[in-house]
């Protein structure tokens, strides 16, 4: 490999890795950033909690997203008339 090969390979490898370094360091700045957001996201969501007491699941106007819309109705019929037979080793 040619002396100019070896300058081109070397470039390149520093240029990459100057902007790995780049970008890394602007996601490492960006952590206080989203630190500061999720504490006020948590606090407007806790202030919103204890103001809004009245909706609780007891009361008629709490809908619950997580729950399954569809129950089921049928449930299975118990077994009569049956006899179990212990097994002899």
């Amino acid at each position: 490999m040619s002396f100019l090969g070896i300058v081109t390979l070397v470039l390149v490898a520093v240029i990459i890795l100057s902007l790995l370094f780049v970008l890394f360091k602007a996601f490492i700045l960006l952590l206080p950033v989203a630190l500061i957001a999720i504490a006020i996201i948590w606090l407007i969501y806790w202030i919103a909690g204890k103001r809004n007491k009245e909706n609780m699941p007891s009361s008629s106007s709490y809908f619950d997203w997580f729950k399954a819309s569809t129950t089921q109705t049928q449930s299975r019929k118990h077994a009569r008339n049956v006899t179990t037979k212990d097994i002899n080793k």
